[in-house]
Formats: C-alpha cells, sequence, structure tokens
C-alpha cells in the first residue's frame, strides 16, 4: 500500500518542459491554499481576542470560513496530484510485469484525470445556477458564486495535472515498454474515453448499464466489486469510490441526475462549517512538527522515566501519546519520535523487537489522542461533534497509552535482558527539560480544555492551536521562508489526500443512500439473530481483518457509511463507536504483514528485518486488542467525559 503516485513510482521519468510547467503551475495554486487556511486560522483567533476582551466580533465569520476552506479544498489538490498525495493500494502491480504496470499508471491515472474533470465540470455548473439566481451569503450578503468558480477553476487545474502525467504515462509505454504495453495502452486509452463518453451522454450507453441487475442492492453489491477492481488496478481509492458513485447513480437514475448530483453534493458538503476544522488541525500539527516539538518531548519524558528498567521504551510510548496530541497524524509522531528514540535504544542495547515494537505502537497513539484527524474525519462524514469525539477520546487515549506501557513490563518480565536501567536524571536535567516542555504541555491544555470547558469552539480551538504551535515555531527560531513554506507543502499534501478521499466517498455514499445499502445491510445483519453485542464483535474482528491490509482512512471512509447506521440502530452511541473504530484501525496499523507502522519503523533503519518488527508488534498488538475489549464492556470509559460538557 503506499500513497505515492504510479507513474512516479513504478518508472524513471524524464521531466519534460511540460511537466515542469505544470509542477510550477501546481505549487502557485497550492499557495493559495496556504493563504486559506491561514485567514482562517488567524481570523478566528482575532474574533475570540475581540469577543473576549472588547464585547465585539467578526460578522458572519462562519460564512466565511466555510468559504475560504471550500477554496482550501480545491486549491491544494493540483499540487496533491502532482506529487502523488492520494492514496493508492499497491499489491498487484508489484508482482505484474512492467508492461502491465504501465499500462495500469495509465490507466489508473486516466481515471484521476475523468474524476476530477467531471467535479470541476459539475461544480462549474453550480456556479453558474448561483450567478443566475444572484445567490448571496446569508448574513453578509457576499455573492457565493465567485468562491464557487475558484473551486471550480481549482479543480480545473487538478484535472490538467492528470492531463499531463497521463501523457507522461503514454509517452514511458511508446518509448520504454515495447509493443505489448503499447498496444495496450492504446486499448486503455479507447476503453477509457468510450466510458467518459458514455458517461456524459456522447456514446450510446452508460457503461455497464446493459449488465445491470434489475435489484438496486445487487447493483450495489456489483458496484462494490468493480470499486475494489479498480483500487487493484492502483487507481487512488477517493477516484475508485467517487468513479463508482457516479456511474452508480447513473445507472439507477440517469446520466444527467447523476452528474447534476456531482456537483450539488460535493458542494454543499465541502461548504459545511465544520470541514474548517480538518485544515486547522493539520496546521498545527505540521508547526509541532517543524518546531522540534518531539525531541523536546521526548527528553521530558525519558527525564522522567528513563531510570525504570525499559525506561527508553517507556519513554518512547509517553512522548509519541504528547506529540500525537499536536499532530493527530500516527506516522508523523512515528517518524519525529522514532528517529530519536531507536537510535537511543540502540546505544543502550535495548533487543530491536522491543525497540521497534514500542516505537510502531507509540504511534498509534497519534490517531486516537485528540486533536486527531481521524476523529474528524469520523465526524465530518457521521455528523457527530468533533468537540465531543475530542473530549470522549481523552480516557480512552490515557488508558491505551498505559496499557502499551504495560505491555512492556510484562515483556521485561519474560526477558529481562531486553532493556537495561538508565541513571537516574539529576533535578537540574529534569528541570531543564521541563521548560523545553512546557510551551507545548501549555498549549494542549489551553486547547483541549478551550474544547471542554466551552470557551470556545472546535474550530477556534483548531485556530488557536494552529496559531499557537505557528508562534512556538517563530520563537525557537525554526522558521525560515525554507521552512515555512515546506511546512505549508506538507500541510498541502495531506490536506490533498483527505479531500480526495471526501469527494469521493461523498459521491459512493450518495449511490448507497439511493440503493439502500445501509438499511439492506441492517436487515441482512439482523436476520442473522446475532445478538447487539455479536454484532459488534464481528464488525471489530472486521476491522482487524481489513487493517491488515489497508490505510486507516481508506478503512474508514470505506466502512463507515455502513457501519455506523448499523451500530446506531442497534442502540449504541455514535460517539462511543467513533472511538472504537479508531482504535480498531489503531490495532490494524500494527497487525502484521500490512500495518503501516511496522512499514514506518524500516523507513527509520532499514537495517532492521521485517520480521523482527513483526515480533516486537505483537506483544503491542494484543495490547491493542485488550483495550477494545475494555470498551466493550465499559463504554462510559468514552461517554461519560463528554456527558459533563
Amino acid at each position: 500500500m503506499n500513497s505515492t503516485d504510479e507513474a512516479s513510482k513504478n518508472m524513471v521519468l524524464e521531466k519534460s518542459k511540460l511537466a515542469n510547467i505544470v509542477e510550477g503551475t501546481a505549487r502557485r495554486v497550492a499557495s493559495v491554499a496556504v493563504v486559506a487556511v491561514l485567514l482562517i486560522s488567524f481570523a478566528n483567533v482575532y474574533d475570540i481576542v475581540l469577543r473576549n476582551f472588547f464585547g465585539s466580533s467578526l460578522f458572519g465569520l462562519n460564512e466565511i470560513n466555510s468559504y475560504l476552506v471550500a477554496i482550501a479544498a480545491a486549491t491544494c489538490l493540483p499540487y496533491g496530484l502532482h506529487v502523488g498525495a492520494a492514496i493508492t493500494i499497491r499489491v498487484l502491480d508489484s508482482h505484474a510485469k512492467p508492461s502491465v504496470r504501465v499500462m495500469m499508471a495509465v490507466f489508473a491515472s486516466l481515471m484521476t484525470m475523468i474524476f476530477f474533470g467531471i467535479v470541476a465540470w459539475r461544480i462549474l455548473d453550480v456556479a453558474q445556477n448561483m450567478a443566475r439566481s444572484n445567490q448571496t451569503t446569508i448574513m453578509t450578503d457576499i455573492p457565493t458564486a465567485p468562491f464557487v468558480y475558484a473551486m471550480s477553476i481549482a479543480l480545473s487545474i487538478a484535472a490538467i495535472v492528470m492531463v499531463a502525467k497521463s501523457i507522461e504515462c503514454v509517452r514511458v509505454a511508446f518509448k520504454q515498454s515495447g509493443y505489448l504495453a503499447s498496444v495496450g495502452t492504446v486499448v486503455v486509452v479507447i476503453v477509457v474515453a468510450w466510458m467518459l463518453l458514455a458517461l456524459v451522454g456522447y456514446a450510446p450507453t452508460v457503461p455497464f448499464t446493459v449488465f445491470a441487475p434489475e435489484s438496486p442492492l445487487v447493483l450495489a453489491l456489483v458496484a462494490f466489486i468493480a470499486m475494489w477492481i479498480l483500487i487493484l488496478l492502483t487507481v487512488p481509492i477517493g477516484v475508485a469510490m467517487g468513479i463508482v458513485g457516479i456511474v452508480g447513480t447513473a445507472t439507477l437514475m440517469g446520466n444527467s441526475i447523476s452528474l447534476s448530483v456531482v456537483g450539488s453534493e460535493i458542494t454543499s458538503f465541502i461548504l459545511q462549517d465544520s470541514m474548517s476544522v480538518l485544515p486547522l488541525f493539520l496546521l498545527m500539527g505540521a508547526f509541532a512538527t517543524v518546531a522540534g516539538i518531539g525531541s523536546d518531548l521526548y527528553r521530558f519524558a525519558y527525564a522522567l522515566v528513563g531510570h525504570i528498567k525499559g525506561g527508553l521504551a517507556y519513554a518512547s510510548i509517553l512522548a509519541c501519546a504528547a506529540f500525537g496530541t499536536l499532530t493527530g497524524s500516527s506516522i508523523a509522531t512515528q517518524m519525529s519520535i522514532g528517529k530519536i528514540a531507536l537510535g537511543e535504544m540502540r546505544e543502550r542495547k535495548y533487543s530491536t523487537e522491543l525497540s521497534s515494537g514500542s516505537i510502531a505502537a507509540g504511534g498509534t497513539l497519534g490517531q486516537l489522542i485528540p486533536p486527531s484527524s481521524a476523529l474528524i474525519l469520523y465526524a465530518i462524514m457521521t455528523e457527530e461533534s468533533v468537540g465531543q469525539l475530542f473530549v470522549g477520546a481523552i480516557l480512552p487515549g490515557l488508558l491505551a497509552t498505559a496499557l502499551y506501557m504495560g505491555a512492556v513490563f510484562v515483556w521485561l518480565k519474560f526477558f529481562p535482558k531486553h532493556a537495561e536501567s538508565g541513571p537516574k536524571t539529576p533535578t537540574k536535567e529534569l528541570i531543564a527539560a521541563a521548560k523545553g516542555a512546557w510551551s507545548v504541555l501549555l498549549l494542549l491544555g489551553v486547547v483541549l480544555g478551550g474544547i471542554y470547558f466551552g470557551f470556545f469552539t472546535e474550530l477556534e480551538a483548531g485556530s488557536v492551536g494552529a496559531s499557537g504551535a505557528f508562534l512556538i515555531a517563530a520563537a525557537r527560531g525554526k522558521l525560515n521562508m525554507s521552512s515555512f513554506w515546506g511546512t505549508m507543502a506538507d500541510t498541502t499534501k495531506t490536506l490533498a489526500m483527505m479531500y480526495s478521499l471526501i469527494f469521493g466517498v461523498t459521491m459512493l455514499s450518495f449511490f448507497f443512500g439511493i440503493s439502500n445499502v445501509p438499511g439492506a445491510f441492517v436487515d441482512f445483519v439482523n436476520g442473522m439473530g446475532l445478538s447487539p453485542l455479536g454484532v459488534i464483535i464481528s464488525l471489530v474482528a472486521c476491522y482487524l481483518i481489513l487493517g491488515t491490509a489497508m490505510d486507516a482512512f481508506a478503512m474508514m471512509v470505506i466502512t463507515i457509511p455502513i457501519f455506523v447506521p448499523l451500530v446506531t440502530s442497534l442502540g449504541y452511541d455514535p460517539i462511543w463507536w467513533g472511538i472504537m473504530t479508531i482504535m480498531c484501525v489503531e490495532a490494524g496499523m500494527i497487525s502484521p504483514p500490512f500495518g503501516i507502522n511496522i512499514f514506518v519503523i524500516q523507513a527509520l533503519d532499514s537495517k532492521i528485518p521485517i520480521s523482527t518488527v513483526y515480533r516486537g508488534c505483537w506483544p503491542f498488538f494484543a495490547s491493542a486488542v485488550v483495550k477494545i475489549i475494555l470498551l466493550i464492556m465499559f463504554p462510559a470509559l468514552v461517554t461519560w467525559l463528554p456527558s459533563t460538557m
């Protein structure tokens, strides 16, 4: 599995003049996303100051936030697609012949181009309708059409980026891969062109209409299988979901309605106020990373527990837990702490199994401990409260940290030679380490405390977090023009990855909705005669199995539209299930053979055999399963704190 673009990953492409032009254009468009996110952040902080100290506020700020985040969502995509930010699962192509890989690369880039081209075209239609009806925002009376036009233009550029990539792939097919790849590429181009023409009404029939089953549910099953075929052919997951959603809707309701839905559903979804939260917390994490906060947290954690046997492993888990609160990203957490911790543990003669396992497990805490991008994604998809999810994750996050540390303790009871005790840190050094970490802990307290006590909303908390992390990085002298734009580029890539999934799942969810997939799934499970607890255990098992082969975000966007209606129909709290979902995803990230955190360890140190990392992760995977069992037995671990807000 990978999120690196297939063409750039599998073949070395010469940088043509066209590629250079495309890259320069994509970077310039991405700078608009940067400006939009920064404006949201500082405008909300300014509003907090005005409200609390001067008794006034910025009029219509929520509306402005919504349209700015819509601009950010669209303008981040050209650069994100150019650098291969869209999540792709790579299984078949790693075993395929070079000529087949080339054809798969051409097919994937063409499908991506078609999806974003259709989205841009249909959002343009929405903008034109807004302009004709003189639609304005409700409070500020600002015309809405210019914002939506800007979205359409940015998405058109994203499609053009994929045109350039498709041309590069075709060029390689004809130049480097022989006759078979050349002929196959021509066939792929013809088939994809026919699908596009049929969908927009210029070919005799909508693709698959002739073979479409009469039952919408059977059609949905066929569509689900087709989606997985696309994914296995290295089509980005968001694109595969979107294409299947569009074709499925067209099969049930006709071309024109399906194409209208593309524009209206995606535009209305992306303009939700809750969408503004995501880029702000991503920006907070990016600035926290560039500020070097990870090393400060690790030093502080080591100063506290380093003298205990296995102290470096404990310190790694504690530092990951603290740093995860700022980044909301498991991979960023693992990379930042792991770079320091692996070397320290190797120097102290810790076993490689314990070293790699504790860092891989600690990295998963970035998804659970708030603020977390995974929790925000769940909130967006289910329309639940981001704040309640954040607060509900606090106790499970502490529990997860304690259980991972417990796994180290048990490990060393059985294998005491796998770690050593370190010297006790002098009080002077402990105080110095605490001084290095105080600003970070204060920022965390302000963000989560502000949400819990109602001092500000989740959106304002994200703004405070992003601005605070920016100021910490600036105060530490870590920000210059190079690091600033590097930070913003990382944020842009992550946003592009998230929004490509969101665009796709919006269309797939609409198709599943009109074909009654959630309701049928509920009826099917109820017909099996399982108890509510049996259903929950079955879904948890499903997540644990999927986690061995799928990216966390991909797992969530595919399953949430189906699983959540079932869980809520059984009377379970959707906030509780949201935390359960993240915990199951966490466990999948360290479950062999394909847990993504396992491969991050190899990226940190290629000399560590993958089999060694497997052995190191099993005890922590068992600890994660215990954690899931405890949450099933005691749901109040999640629901109690949100009930006191």
